[in-house]
């Protein structure tokens, strides 16, 4: 208290008579206003203002909130703590932090591996985090599988299969984009089982996992997530397959066109043009009169890329079409084809 007093009255004292704070005062109101921070994470009241603006004293707050870490009286101030450390992403604090992995409250755990996240660097740490993978609290394996995602090494992929079938999606989720990340061939069969994933965001992490292995056996598990019951994952399969350099991946594209959705017609007829595929024009052209718009869009697009002089024609008809977006493309189309128009 005697130094808070006296802190308190060299500033007041200043300000009075309007001399600038020298280095040493100003640290030392620092230090003060830091500590001050620090008692306010005990308060639930003021624990939310306290975390935010302890934040923004970069990695010199890492100190005075380590005590807390170590304080098991309060969860809550603890796990502010860990957030402020997030925050900050200090790396010195990494050590301090793994303790907390085998922390009794569940919630202090899940906050010590997210902050791991940010800041977890070393072999141990992925060692620590094993031993939490298959904790009984799913926000804890959430958060531990998505920082091994980015610590782990790629010889370790075994430790991502294992939890595939962790009934919680997130650690699905970022099970199967490690394993993509990592490229690991031999975590196909695995992943070609997932197709049928209940959550849609599984399945759709899933088609860029297997686009990113890109083996000639990532085909088919592609090939079944183009009949997907979401849109959006069959119009994502049919574009990642388009990119695959691999035999059979072209036939794919073409029997797309042909698909009952419109969306993955116009996305299978926009990917074969993109790839130059020796079919995209005559696909194109057979779709010029579909009674879908976005399916003549892309058709128009191919055509102006690809055509020749007779396309040119063709394109040229457009430009009378009834509807507006129609004659536009057909414009655009033609001045790719540089015929000025």
């Amino acid at each position: 208290m005697k130094m808070i007093k006296k802190i308190f009255i060299v500033t007041f004292s200043v300000i009075l008579i309007g001399m600038p704070l020298s280095a040493h005062a100003k640290g030392e109101l620092k230090n003060y206003k830091i500590k001050r921070l620090v008692t306010q994470l005990y308060d639930k009241k003021s624990l939310m203002d306290a975390r935010r603006q302890l934040s923004t004293y970069g990695t010199e707050v890492t100190a005075y909130v380590l005590p807390v870490l170590r304080d098991r009286n309060n969860e809550s101030a603890r796990i502010a703590a860990l957030y402020i450390i997030s925050s900050v992403g200090d790396p010195s604090a990494e050590d301090e932090v793994v303790k907390m992995l085998a922390d009794r409250d569940h919630r202090v755990r899940q906050e010590a591996a997210r902050t791991l996240c940010v800041i977890g660097k070393k072999d141990s740490t992925v060692t620590a985090l094993k031993k939490v993978l298959n904790d009984y609290y799913p926000n804890v394996r959430y958060n531990v599988v998505r920082t091994l995602a980015g610590l782990a090494r790629k010889d370790e992929t075994g430790l991502f299969i294992s939890v595939l079938g962790d009934y919680d999606p997130r650690v699905r989720m970022f099970a199967v984009k490690a394993l993509g990340d990592f490229r690991a061939a031999e975590a196909v069969p695995y992943l070609s089982q997932m197709v049928r994933d209940f959550d849609p965001n599984v399945r759709l992490e899933l088609i860029t996992s297997l686009a990113n292995i890109g083996t000639k056996d990532c085909l088919q598990p592609l090939v079944w997530l183009t009949g997907d019951p979401d849109v959006n994952i069959r119009v994502l399969a049919i574009e990642k397959i388009g990119r695959m350099k691999v035999d059979g991946a072209e036939e794919v594209l073409v029997q797309a066109a042909d698909s009952f959705d419109p969306r993955v017609v116009s996305q299978a007829i926009s990917v074969l043009g993109e790839t130059k595929s020796s079919r995209a024009l005559e696909i194109a052209k057979d779709h010029l009169e579909d009674e879908h718009q976005s399916v003549r869009l892309a058709s128009i697009e191919v055509i102006g890329k690809m055509g020749g002089s007779d396309e040119k024609v063709i394109l040229e008809s457009l430009l009378q079409a009834e509807s507006t977006l129609i004659r536009k493309k057909a414009k655009e189309a033609l001045a790719e084809a540089g015929t000025g128009i």
